[in-house]
């Protein structure tokens, strides 16, 4: 049978690190009968790893007006080719861990769409879920939001405009799809590192395909999404209500000192945004889903979702006494970073046919002030 395999992340389960691999790898996995394609169609901040984003992406043309024509043409596009590709290989993979949040908003009827396009041309759907324990899902989510996205609000601002729309309640996602393709469609797998089979996400999402990783496999280093700890978090939202971080230029530079500072920060405020007794009472009102997930999806018994021990650390509060330290330290940065690349400038101006010149000219010179000075 046909197989359109769907990896749709969730966000914050190394989709980004399986993508890369998957298309570094693509030829190996070819030579296994798993096609993963790159398909012509470009989309902002995504790479053409992210090979399944056609699959529901909004596209604006230059007015910034949605483009629905074209999201139409890039969609039939894409199956055009999918079905092409079925011609050669059994099974397909595409992956785009957006279709979680999509499928709720953007594209209701994803699953029904893409059921459609399945009985009308042959072949069956398997949609791969990877699932993080809610707070460090939602922790997560919120670190990338102040990180990269110009997030301006206070955390304890964020958590009750937001808790809602993550949908946190994944027996709750689980049950939608499977309402569409069916439960024996779905792969459900943890994203814990103590549970990877093989010890790795990428020999565990090999799996899924009853593949081993071995070493004709290439594993290039692995692509560290470094989040912001300590205090960092707190610089970084605030320097994002400044006009110039529109500019992206000047979101990466800061992003990156803000990179060089946190592992610091981190070992020198260990904290957490939220209190223990706060994740417990978070974790509790998801563990009931979570249960029925380990019994109807993964067909466990005896076992948990997630490993529910949590770190006894402080609560981060804004008036700790290492925020005066973690500002030093990135004004220090910062200032090191520009000293170095004036020096980088200046070494590489050097190498220039006038930087050359100039040289020979002042050699020159001191040559000229030596023979004055022997007369």
């Amino acid at each position: 049978m046909k197989t359109l395999h769907v990896h749709i992340g969730t966000p914050k389960t190394a989709t980004t690190a399986i993508q890369h691999f998957c298309k570094e790898n693509a030829k190996i996995l070819a030579e296994k009968g798993f096609c993963y394609p790159i398909f012509p169609f470009r989309y902002p901040e995504n790479s053409d790893a992210h090979n399944g984003r056609f699959l529901w992406a909004h596209l604006f043309d230059e007015n910034g007006v949605r483009d629905r024509k074209q999201e139409e043409i890039n969609f039939r596009k894409g199956m055009e080719i999918v079905k092409r590709l079925f011609e050669t290989y059994n099974d397909i993979i595409v992956s785009d861990e957006s279709i979680w949040r999509a499928m709720d908003s953007e594209k209701k009827d994803f699953w029904n769409v893409l059921e459609q396009e399945a009985k009308e041309n042959g072949f069956s759907l398997h949609a791969i879920v990877y699932l993080r324990r809610q707070d460090k899902y939602y922790l997560s989510h919120w670190n990338q939001q102040v990180k990269k996205h110009r997030l301006e609000e206070p955390f304890d601002v964020y958590i009750g405009k937001r808790k809602g729309r993550l949908r946190l309640d994944y027996y709750w996602k689980l049950e939608r799809m499977a309402s569409v393709i069916g439960k024996e469609c779905i792969t459900v797998r943890r994203y814990d590192r103590e549970t990877f089979q093989g010890g790795s996400i990428y020999s565990d999402f090999l799996s899924v395909f009853g593949l081993e990783l071995t070493e004709e496999y290439t594993v290039a280093q692995e692509i560290r999404n470094i989040g912001l700890y300590g205090n960092t978090h707190e610089i970084k939202r605030i320097l994002n209500s400044l006009s110039l971080m529109q500019d992206e230029k000047q979101q990466k530079y800061f992003l990156k000192l803000l990179e060089e500072c946190s592992e610091v920060s981190k070992k020198r405020y260990p904290c957490a945004m939220l209190s223990k007794d706060e994740i417990s009472k978070f974790l509790e009102a998801h563990r009931a889903g979570n249960e029925k997930i380990v019994e109807e999806y993964l067909h466990e018994t005896g076992t948990e979702l997630f490993d529910y021990a949590i770190e006894d650390m402080p609560k981060w509060e804004k008036t700790n006494p290492y925020m005066l330290d973690d500002l030093i330290c990135f004004i220090g940065v910062a200032v090191a970073m520009l000293h170095k690349e004036n020096e980088d400038l200046k070494n590489a101006w050097k190498k220039t046919f006038f930087g050359k010149l100039r040289h020979r000219f002042g050699m020159i010179l001191c040559r000229l002030g030596e023979i004055k000075l022997q007369e």
